[in-house]
């Protein structure tokens, strides 16, 4: 094999060693918030994440609630998350966009939450 070719099939194995196996990426993290039973608040309410990590919103509360967030740049018409959870469901998303992401309970609207997506 050639020099250029062990170049390129080494520069290959990387960037998908890289991306991870499954399409998450190598040493993504997976963060836990939480709907606090009987208080309606996510917990905690302010994340700071990188890009790949996953969120995992779990609902401690007896009452139905859903996750919703807007798409970055579209002024709230699209939506990123929305999520409905039962007691005791949940519901996991990865963020591979650096953005803020305001997110909140379509049922109770005094609950949300921000996660700062950074590159």
């Amino acid at each position: 094999m050639s020099r250029t070719a062990r170049w390129t099939a080494g520069v290959v194995a990387a960037g998908w060693l890289a991306a991870g196996f499954g399409g998450i990426a190598a040493g993504a993290d997976l963060h836990q918030i939480s709907i606090a039973r009987e208080s309606f608040t996510f917990a905690p309410q302010a994340l700071s994440i990188q890009v790949g990590d996953r969120v995992k919103w779990t609902n401690h509360d007896g009452q139905l609630h859903m996750v919703v967030t807007a798409k970055p740049g579209s002024d709230g018409r699209e939506l990123e998350i929305y999520s409905r959870l039962n007691p005791d469901e949940s519901f996991e998303h990865q963020f591979d966009t650096p953005a803020a992401y305001y997110y909140y309970c379509a049922i109770h609207f005094q609950m949300w939450g921000i996660i700062s997506v950074n590159p």
